[in-house]
């Protein structure tokens, strides 16, 4: 497969996430807080989509590009999390279980590795670190906290961060 190719594919995966988390927005949007939290997921989901773009319009490709397996696991999770985004009985923490599915997904990695080649001025490097994985569940686990999730959800988080990237007054409820 084309590399420019593979970074579209991408770019639509990073869209698609977008896509959901401003759906979670609008099913959500009568607690303004928790609406907009998932409009910031989303948008910082549209910057992952800008990124990539940059390195297909500049030609800055990694050497490591995913594999076939790898695209078809995304599309079939990208499949099983907008069916269950379909059903009215969504709860916030279904919201938020999604949202781990999605972003323990292979495809944070699969982004840091394609845009890994980014290289530039100190504002570009530092936009590239505020996109990262552990930024994305650091969020994820303050929100939880914040919207008192269910202690399940809040522990499942807090398992997920590596040691030493939460607060230490931070306990799951």
């Amino acid at each position: 497969m084309e590399t420019s190719r593979i970074y579209d594919g991408f770019i639509r995966f990073e869209e698609r996430s977008a896509a959901l988390y401003l759906e979670l927005s609008v099913r959500f949007f009568d607690n303004p807080e928790v609406s907009w939290f998932w409009v910031e997921m989303a948008m910082e989901e549209k910057q992952h989509a800008g990124m990539l773009q940059h390195c297909r319009e500049a030609g800055v490709f990694a050497s490591e590009l995913p594999g076939k397996e790898e695209v078809q696991k995304l599309t079939t999770l990208f499949r099983d999390l907008e069916g269950r985004l379909a059903s009215p009985q969504l709860t916030l923490d279904d919201a938020f279980e999604m949202a781990i599915e999605l972003e323990s997904s292979e495809i944070n990695d699969i982004y840091s590795r394609l845009t890994a080649p980014i290289a530039g001025p100190a504002y570009v490097m530092r936009k590239k670190m505020e996109l990262s994985e552990a930024h994305h569940f650091d969020r994820l686990r303050e929100a939880a906290g914040k919207f008192q999730l269910s202690r399940p959800i809040q522990t499942r988080l807090v398992e997920l961060l590596s040691p030493g990237v939460f607060e230490p007054e931070f306990r799951p409820r």
